[in-house]
């Protein structure tokens, strides 16, 4: 009994390594399409754009800030404020740093709605195009070659399961 668990096991083992592998795993360049995208250009020249006017309405702030800041100190050295005077003017300049943090932490909210309302429609784009090649090769899985911050997830992979260049011509996009 015992050999012929063996002897059952040994072509089972014999079977399935002669069965093809038909799970196909490949992978694209995620960030290479979308920079490459005219739609992505278009829609990162929107943002900057918007970052600079932001930007500049934080660097005004500062400058305001600033000035309050220098104003009261020269009326502290020349002696113009009390000691009221002077709790009145430090609270003055507290409370516009902590506005000031608030436009900040705010205006990063917003540059990132921003960008996330932009790009989205870019991303999907990307996504079908990936879904549609992927279906049209026959691959089950398609990876990104890295993660968002630029990290390589995808350290080895065969160049025939690069996805990335049917994904631009997919796209009308021509490798650069």
């Amino acid at each position: 009994m015992k050999n012929l668990v063996i002897i059952g096991l040994l072509a089972f083992i014999g079977i399935s390594a002669n069965v093809p592998n038909e799970t196909k795993i490949g992978y694209v360049y995620m960030d290479m399409v979308m920079n490459n995208m005219p739609e992505a250009k278009e829609m990162m020249t929107i943002i900057d754009r918007f970052t600079a006017e932001k930007q500049a309405e934080i660097e005004k702030k500062k400058a305001d800030i600033a000035k309050k800041l220098e104003a009261f100190q020269k009326k502290s050295d020349s002696g113009e404020l009390s000691d009221a005077g002077k709790i009145i003017a430090q609270n003055e300049v507290k409370t516009m740093k902590a506005d000031m943090d608030a436009m900040i932490s705010n205006t990063e909210q917003e540059i990132y709605a921003k960008r996330s309302e932009l790009l989205s429609p870019v991303a999907k784009k990307l996504e079908k195009a990936m879904d549609e090649v992927a279906a049209k090769l026959g691959y089950r899985y398609v990876l990104s070659s890295a993660d968002g911050t630029g990290n390589s997830i995808v350290i080895v992979g065969p160049d025939e399961d690069n996805l990335t260049p049917e994904v631009m011509k997919h796209l009308g996009i021509e490798m650069k």
